[in-house]
């Protein structure tokens, strides 16, 4: 009988490219829309798993876990079609039984990926505010009273360096955190993760090279980075389908409670309440999320963080909302 070893998060060395996906994501699945792969080692070539239309049997997901796996890997041309065979799945079981909204969630996530990815590298903005609009509504949807928390959807979500896992995790901590907080009702749901969607458009402009910097960025690099909120909120600010409310988190989300972000230096309630809740989630993401220069924190790490920087970084109460959030289990 083969052993399969353990794997980590895959670095694909070679062509054609993939795209790792949680081995959990089968566990709705009857069968696969596109050949599934396995690294074996982190550092190995992936080989075939799994052949497309192939049954999947019912505790395949179970053995690939008891072993160790973390990860299938679907080729980057092929993922389109497997995301959207598992959303697909995931909604068919939807109507026949309770589905977990994060596991709906993760199959979205995966879904919207190549839209995303895609409308962020259109020089027209237009098409990308478009795919915000129709993610902020379906994650409303999913979100909004159904008691979901962000434990749970941090079990589920991506947290691998790419644009789509970003902004969706972004937005969906922020429409749970909105609900607690009770800054939102009707639809500024879908107004607020809209605008969480949209609010790193401005680093459509920053270079590849220092956004993907491996190492620490010089006094000119940190300068250029420090430009996304205004080149961001001058994008969207003409447009008669963005409020004052979702510009404000788009130019204020990397202010400091104490004054010292940027790009102005806002500090305490000159800060919209949308843009200093959207901060913390911003922030929490951005550390438990694989970056090229550093390891990802875990989320007790990236709590830690958080709270040591209440008063300074951080809206204060609503830090502690945040942790009451993700203290529950």
């Amino acid at each position: 009988m083969t052993t399969i070893a353990a794997t980590e998060s895959p670095k694909i060395r070679s062509a054609p490219s993939y795209m790792p996906v949680q081995v959990e994501m089968l566990r709705r699945l009857s069968s696969t829309a596109v050949d599934l792969y396995i690294a074996y080692q982190p550092s190995a070539d992936p080989v075939l798993y799994h052949r497309a239309g192939c049954p999947l049997a019912s505790d395949q997901v179970t053995r690939l876990v008891e072993a160790g796996v973390k990860h299938i890997l679907v080729p980057a041309e092929d993922f389109h079609k497997f995301a959207s065979h598992l959303l697909e799945t995931v909604d068919a079981h939807t109507e026949e039984s309770a589905v977990p909204p994060e596991e709906r969630f993760a199959a979205l996530q995966l879904a919207m990926a190549v839209e995303i990815e895609h409308a962020a590298r259109l020089v027209d903005c237009g098409p990308y505010v478009a795919v915000a609009d129709k993610l902020g509504r379906e994650l409303t949807s999913m979100l909004v009273n159904n008691n979901v928390l962000p434990h749970d959807l941090f079990r589920l979500a991506r947290h691998d360096f790419l644009t789509f896992t970003h902004i969706t995790n972004v937005a969906s901590y922020g429409v749970i955190f909105a609900e607690r907080l009770g800054i939102c009702e009707g639809n500024d749901f879908e107004t607020l993760a809209k605008a969480a969607i949209l609010h790193d458009i401005g680093k459509r402009f920053i270079p590849a090279s220092i956004l993907q910097k491996p190492g620490k960025l010089d006094p000119d690099e940190r300068a250029i980075i420090e430009t996304h909120p205004q080149r961001g909120y001058e994008e969207l600010c003409n447009r008669e389908d963005m409020t004052h409310d979702q510009l404000m988190m788009v130019y204020q989300h990397h202010e400091r409670f104490d004054g010292k972000g940027y790009p102005v230096g806002f500090q305490g309630e000159e800060i919209h309440p949308w843009a200093r809740m959207l901060t913390i989630v911003d922030v929490f993401d951005a550390m438990t999320g694989t970056r090229p220069y550093r390891r990802p924190a875990s989320a007790a790490e990236a709590m830690d963080y958080i709270c040591k920087s209440s008063g300074t970084h951080f809206d204060p109460e609503m830090v502690t909302c945040w942790k009451s959030l993700m203290a529950k289990n």
